[in-house]
């Protein structure tokens, strides 16, 4: 029932933002849109049924000390 929910709420706000990008015909904005709306969705289902996520906090501090140059 839940993910039928999420489903149907991503569907509901794709609905809403997709159709104004694709009348205005903005394909790079459309494809980013699309990317990060697919991600998002499919970490609702995941968590829906209760798969456990790592946080992506430990990697994108390794990649900034890295970038920084601290140990």
């Amino acid at each position: 029932m839940v993910v039928f929910m999420i489903i149907l709420a991503y569907l509901i706000i794709g609905f809403l933002e997709i159709v104004p990008l694709v009348k205005m015909h903005k394909k790079k904005e459309l494809i980013l849109y699309c990317s990060i709306f697919s991600i998002s969705l499919v970490i609702s289902i995941l968590l829906a049924f209760g798969v456990e996520i790592p946080s992506p906090a430990k990697y994108i501090e390794k990649v900034v000390l890295m970038v920084i140059g601290k140990k």
